[in-house]
């Protein structure tokens, strides 16, 4: 299978860049003013890559905003020292929990892709923590954070509603299933709630944290998908407790059913009856409550047409477009027009 180029141009300044380690997106939203980068990885050689890039522009200011707490999405804060950072109110706590398997899981990443991990994973709080619906106003950039629960009890949204861009963390990917670690009312519930802006023609763009990006018809056949494999998981877990099994009886009986699989190097048979059983301890579980918007920044909540400030946004030297662009070993061109290789990635850790 040939090798996606690591960088593809979304107009307007946004940026995505493709990990050799399992397909994961970093975005990048560059201009003069402000750079924001979420979820920074995810190799070294990767993150010294995306660093360059941003710092090509020579931006006043760089936010890193971090979707969740899983190890593969917060490695990336010692490449852009006197970055602000953005995450969710449960993120420091999951940090300072887990610093020392996400620091074992970087080192044997690298060690996978050739490369060394270069310092000892440091835990840290964010200098703005957020939960619910938060609208951020980053001049020039407009976001809106949303609590995203069901993968991770600290995962966020990020939809950039003037470019049409949803960053959907770990959801709606092309190569993995949804993956639980809550009732899965809390996954539909979160899912449900995003479905009004596809309807709505809010998101010309959806990049998933791990795969490929999707645009126009694809973005509602994302939600299709993973909507449809929840509602299968549930009729099928309710089924199983009503024959008398219990959650390890469900998880043995439910075997993944054909489509979950869709690519070799994403096994999803260990994470589809980690599935059910998330699914029957909590089959009885409501929904959590939608969040009420807050307002960030300046108190200016996000908005406005999308494009209004493609006009202002600086333009990288030698950017890419969003069409492939092929060097040696089958890596593309950055904002920086800076060469980085391909590679092939490995199965991640949950």
């Amino acid at each position: 299978m040939a090798t996606a180029p690591a960088w593809t141009d979304l107009g307007g300044g946004v940026f995505v860049r493709r990990s050799a380690a399992f397909r994961m997106n970093s975005v990048a939203l560059l201009d003069r003013s402000h750079a924001v980068v979420i979820d920074p990885g995810v190799l070294p050689s990767e993150l010294e890559d995306l660093a360059a890039a941003v710092g090509h522009g020579a931006p006043e200011r760089v936010t890193l905003v971090f979707s969740h707490a899983h190890w593969d999405h917060v490695l990336g804060l010692p490449w852009f020292p006197g970055a602000r950072t953005v995450a969710h109110d449960r993120f420091a706590d999951a940090l300072a929990r887990d610093a020392g398997r996400i620091d074992a899981e970087a080192r044997a990443l690298c060690e996978a892709h050739g490369e060394a991990w270069p310092r000892t994973f440091a835990p840290f709080r964010p200098d703005e923590a957020v939960g619910g619906q938060r609208f951020l106003k980053l001049d020039p950039w407009r976001l809106v954070l949303r609590d995203a629960p069901g993968h991770c009890a600290s995962q966020l949204t990020v939809h950039l509603p003037e470019e049409g861009v949803l960053f959907a963390a770990d959801m709606l990917s092309d190569v993995e299933v949804p993956t639980l670690d809550a009732p899965l009312s809390h996954f539909r519930a979160t899912l449900e709630g995003l479905r009004p802006l596809v309807e709505g023609g809010a998101i010309a763009h959806l990049v998933p944290g791990h795969g490929a990006i999707a645009s126009g018809a694809e973005v509602a056949a994302r939600f299709a998908y993973d909507l449809a494999y929840l509602e299968r998981l549930e009729r099928e877990v309710r089924a199983a407790r009503e024959r008398g099994l219990d959650a390890a009886g469900a998880a043995a009986a439910i075997a993944p059913w054909e489509g979950i699989e869709r690519d070799p190097e994403f096994p999803m048979a260990e994470i589809h009856r980690d599935n059910v059983l998330h699914a029957f301890r909590g089959l009885d579980v409501p929904p959590p409550a939608a969040p009420a918007p807050r307002t960030g920044g300046d108190g200016r909540r996000a908005g406005g047409p999308r494009g209004v400030r493609a006009a202002r946004r600086a333009r990288p030297g030698a950017a890419p477009r969003a069409g492939p662009r092929r060097t040696g070993g089958g890596g593309g061109r950055g904002p920086d027009g800076g060469r980085h290789g391909g590679g092939a990635p490995r199965r991640r850790g949950r």
